[in-house]
């Protein structure tokens, strides 16, 4: 892994422009800005938006982020094509994320251009962007199905025209950790000093991973999307690289609020109307839910054997649970103190862990029901 400085780390979220993509999102102008700002809230460093030649609106409704005056970037993701270029500099992106597709699947059945057609589109369309000042990256989709050669011809001609900065987009999640970590190293050779930002989709469950893969390699940037949203199955998750980050590289993710995380997904979860998944890191309801007797007797003596990160960091709390069929004895009478007041005997743990077990045998006990069939088991121990 090359030597960086943590604050090298720059989170791209592109809720409200490819997070916009995910088939059940419906954002209004007002959603947008409260997302705006509980992102800038939260610390992430840049806002893409979507070009304002995607809707009518588009165009007033970056203005409206712009005029928030946001302590993060905004970017407008916009098309190598000089109308979408200038719609996007009248209504005042601060800088443009230009993209156009490399692969011979975009190649042959979107663009239908030769090479140098391509060539010269990124030329006229990087330089255009350039002289009005913005700030320009250049993103070639569908780069991991793209030849080296061709990444690389692609990307000297937008470096020459000017961009600051290079995308690296697995745009249908077919790479893999390796692959990743293995063109970003060959970028880095290649344009020593030149920022890479990678935008990974989740289609076969690796977005995470091989965000963590550039990372690692030597890009700066990294995109994300609250709770993953995106086009079909999303791109990598804010809290999802934020808990892996928060495990490798603590000082690299140390300026972020990770306990303003849970209100941010939950928002996104509501507005695309889902609950915040089972195995979200960090947010999920059960994030930092112990079941299993050999785990709930183990975290209770030392919170690190099964928890990689205190809940405390997102403002959670560990909840040590008791109506399963699986609840061990020291969950029980670590439940039998917090309800009594006082320290359990033996003779109170066995009835009330007993009884717990011979009631969850078939279904999972809520802690309303929980609370009353220990109730009851002390009150039958009490008799007897």
């Amino acid at each position: 892994m090359p030597r960086r400085n943590p604050n090298q780390l720059r989170l791209l979220d592109t809720t409200l422009r490819e997070g916009e993509q995910f088939a059940d999102a419906r954002f209004s102008s007002a959603d947008r800005i409260r997302l705006a700002l509980a992102l800038d809230a939260l610390g992430v460093d840049e806002l893409e938006v979507p070009s304002p030649a995607v809707s009518p609106n588009a165009a007033a409704q970056l203005r409206d982020i712009i005029q928030l005056e946001l302590s993060a970037d905004v970017r407008a993701h916009v098309r190598c094509r000089p109308a979408d270029i200038q719609l996007a500099l009248r209504a005042g992106a601060q800088g443009l994320n230009l993209f156009l597709g490399t692969s011979p699947a975009l190649v042959r059945y979107s663009l239908r251009r030769t090479w140098s057609e391509q060539a010269a589109q990124i030329r006229e369309s990087v330089a255009l962007a350039v002289s009005s000042g913005a700030f320009v990256r250049f993103s070639a989709e569908d780069a991991f199905r793209t030849s080296r050669a061709r990444l690389f011809a692609a990307f000297d001609v937008a470096l020459e025209s000017g961009a600051r900065r290079l995308g690296i987009p697995d745009t249908v999640g077919t790479a893999t950790p390796d692959a990743v970590g293995s063109t970003v190293r060959a970028l880095c050779r290649r344009y020593p000093g030149v920022s890479l930002e990678f935008h990974g989709h989740n289609d076969t469950g690796c977005s995470v991973a091989n965000s963590l893969a550039a990372w690692q390699a030597g890009a700066d940037c990294l995109d994300v999307t609250v709770l993953g949203i995106g086009e079909r199955v999303g791109i990598t998750s804010l809290g999802g690289l934020l808990a892996r980050l928060y495990t490798v590289a603590p000082d690299a993710v140390s300026r972020y609020r990770f306990d303003l995380l849970p209100a941010l997904d939950a928002q996104v979860a509501a507005l695309t109307g889902m609950t915040v998944p089972f195995n979200q890191p960090l947010t999920s309801a059960h994030a930092f839910t112990h079941v299993a007797g050999i785990h709930t007797n183990a975290v209770l003596r030392s919170p690190g054997t099964y928890e990689v990160i205190d809940p405390a960091t997102v403002g959670r709390s560990r909840v040590i649970a008791v109506g399963s069929r699986l609840t061990g004895r020291h969950a029980v009478a670590n439940y039998l103190e917090s309800l009594l007041g006082r320290p359990p005997d033996g003779r109170e743990v066995v009835a009330a862990t007993s009884a717990l077990k011979d009631c969850a045998e078939d279904r999972r006990l809520d802690r309303d029901v929980s609370a009353a069939v220990v109730t009851a088991a002390l009150q039958a121990l009490g008799r007897s």
